[in-house]
């Protein structure tokens, strides 16, 4: 923020709403270079003392210390732009690698801040937001160069978490990790985005990171240059609640990840649209006992397949694109290697065989699919219980 800007930041008037309490009335400075936790602190304790929720004007706030939130809000103005690139929100800095910036208890919000990594950016750290209870609320946020942006903390129930219009900038390990949902959490646009100021390859990195979710409800998220985008677990390390998630996933996407949506376990997930965009897989399935159903989207790898099934109970994919576009790469559109698959009324358009079927799948039908291999067979490979007719080649 340049000078003169701040300048009347600082002497607007803190706040209009009798129920809110400004950090400046309990001493925050806001100019980046003074520590205002205790200011923060005192506010949440008053806030909760009168049942207010805080304020926090504009301003750059240098935070060194974990606040905690249980059944109050923090929040910024309420016009402020939270996806810019300028600083178009009040800034929490923050210089601690030991601890969250920020943790949540039950019915805590957050909504309308910038929260920003200063110093190190490789160095593991805690979370950005470490959500610990149940009705969560975080919305108009955006978080920058985090080790891990927004994580449940793995033991505890965090039903009905709901989190929405927040950008991740550049986060070195997951951007978003929910797991604990006895009753349904939702998501819903959330960019997870990995392209400088503060640079990292592809070599690891998750956009979002499911464990065990009642009924959870992704929409609109997007995924930009991380390792994995979408990737769903039965066992998290780190965390002790264990199993599968049950949810849907709708309009979301992936590009220029190594991997698009990866499905390790028993989940069940029903995906509607979106476009899956990878150097890698866009739609990896193995272990055991998932069940993914896949409609109307766009899967596109540049050098592998952009289908790989290698196990689950069954997996269903209809009415998509698969594209493998790249002349260079000899990797098959679809490979079906294990499992159950449901194969139909797809285009698949590649340079390289069209599916490949391996010995180990354990039954299949594909059938109605439009197979443009460039030359190369549609389909390669045979198990006993796949069954392939009705596909029309060029």
């Amino acid at each position: 923020m340049p000078l003169a800007a701040l300048a009347v930041a600082l002497a607007a008037p803190i706040v209009a709403s009798p129920d809110l309490i400004s950090v400046r009335d309990h001493g925050a400075v806001g100019d980046g270079l003074a520590d205002d936790t205790q200011a923060f602190l005192d506010a949440v304790t008053a806030g909760q003392t009168s049942g207010c929720h805080v304020y926090v004007p504009r301003g750059r706030y240098l935070v060194s210390r974990t606040i905690t939130l249980d059944n109050i809000g923090l929040c910024g103005p309420e016009v402020g732009a939270w996806p810019a690139d300028c600083d178009a929100l009040p800034s929490i800095l923050y210089t601690h690698n030991d601890a969250p910036v920020l943790s949540l208890g039950a019915g805590a919000s957050l909504r309308g801040l910038d929260i920003t990594r200063v110093g190190s950016h490789d160095e593991p750290n805690g979370p950005t937001v470490l959500i610990s209870g149940i009705g969560c609320y975080v919305s108009n946020c955006r978080l920058r160069y985090p080790w891990d942006g927004i994580i449940t903390d793995g033991k505890s129930n965090v039903g009905r978490l709901n989190i929405e219009n927040v950008f991740i900038v550049s986060p070195r390990n997951v951007g978003v990790r929910v797991t604990g949902t006895w009753d349904v959490p939702r998501l819903g646009n959330i960019e997870v985005w990995n392209m400088g100021p503060v640079p990292r390859g592809l070599e690891r990195g998750v956009g979002f990171l499911l464990g065990k979710n009642d009924l959870i409800r992704l929409t609109d998220c997007f995924v930009f240059a991380m390792q994995t985008g979408f990737l769903l677990e039965d066992k998290i390390e780190g965390c002790e609640i264990e199993g599968g998630t049950w949810g849907t996933m709708a309009n979301c996407a992936t590009d220029y990840c190594s991997r698009g949506l990866v499905v390790r376990g028993s989940h069940t997930l029903s995906v509607s649209g979106g476009t899956f965009w990878e150097h890698h897989e866009s739609l990896l399935v193995e272990g055991e006992g998932a069940r993914v159903r896949l409609a109307g989207a766009e899967l596109k790898s540049n050098g592998a397949p952009a289908v790989v099934v290698r196990g689950g109970d069954h997996t269903v994919v209809t009415g998509c694109s698969i594209l493998r576009p790249m002349e260079e790469y000899d990797a098959p559109a679809v490979l079906f290697e294990g499992g159950r698959l449901l194969l139909s009324d797809n285009v698949i358009d590649g340079f390289g065989v069209g599916i490949r079927i391996g010995a180990g799948a354990q039954s299949g039908l594909i059938r109605g699919n439009l197979i443009d291999s460039h030359g190369k067979p549609s389909v390669d490979g045979q198990a006993p219980r796949v069954t392939v007719d009705g596909n029309v080649s060029g």
